[in-house]
């Protein structure tokens, strides 16, 4: 994820530059929002005997295990030739996810900012997916999306995780609060392939929605911020590769 805080850097010298991309994991990740206490409340040696890597993002939010799953980064200048707000930007994200889900099959929808919800959890506290805050994406009355941002002065970046599979729920394995977690987990998060009724481990389905989900998201962002997305490697934007540790990446950028 250290690439993405590179994009920020990017999108931030401005005047008009926004880059999208897709990437996935070659091994389970559990990734910390950037003000989350770690070790504190989790199992180091749980976490080293399953190989489960630890990585800190640049954004903010609460701890997401990364395995199945489509993961995004959308960066873009601020205010931009798109007259965003740092609020205005991190919506226009979620709305571009909840229409590339519903165009996968799956009836989503932002959370409204109007819409009762508990106080957001502290750094640490809880899961990312324990509970579903404003400006999240959700189905069925599940979290099926989390989502956290970062805003410089003139920039913004914004994440997604998006999971394919149940496996981002054995998070509670590594937790000191495991029990808590996982009934909080257990009744308000769901994946997509859940959602959709896919059986589990079944990795050719989700390889497939993985590529239809990053293709529509392309679609989505291109048409909420009026820009021709096109594929471009990071060296193009004057960026080193990114780390070894994700795989597949996929960068498009304006």
């Amino acid at each position: 994820m250290a690439a993405d805080a590179a994009l920020l850097d990017w999108v931030s010298l401005g005047p008009a530059r926004l880059v999208f991309r897709t990437y996935g994991w070659d091994r389970p990740t559990l990734s910390l929002g950037r003000s989350e206490p770690f070790p504190a409340g989790w199992d180091e040696r749980a976490l080293s005997r399953e190989g489960i890597a630890v990585a800190r993002r640049p954004t903010g939010g609460n701890a997401v295990l990364h395995w199945e799953e489509v993961t995004f980064a959308l960066a873009a200048t601020l205010p931009g030739p798109w007259r965003l707000t740092p609020r205005g930007f991190a919506n226009e994200a979620a709305e571009a996810l909840a229409e590339a889900l519903r165009g996968c099959g799956v009836n989503a929808a932002r959370v409204d900012a109007a819409t009762p919800r508990p106080a957001p959890a502290r750094p640490g506290e809880a899961p990312c997916f324990a509970r579903i805050e404003s400006g999240e994406v959700g189905a069925a009355g599940y979290k099926v999306a989390g989502l956290a941002s970062r805003f410089s002065r003139t920039g913004a970046l914004c994440h997604a995780s998006v999971p394919l599979s149940a496996r981002h729920r054995e998070i509670v394995s590594f937790r000191s609060d495991g029990a808590q977690a996982e009934a909080s987990l257990a009744s308000g998060a769901r994946s997509i392939g859940e959602l959709l009724g896919f059986p589990s481990h079944a990795a050719g389905l989700a390889d497939r929605l993985a590529q239809d989900l990053a293709d529509r998201l392309a679609e989505a962002v291109a048409a909420r911020f009026g820009v021709c997305l096109v594929e471009a490697p990071f060296s193009m934007l004057g960026l080193e590769e990114e780390p070894a540790v994700f795989t597949g990446p996929r960068a498009r950028g304006l």
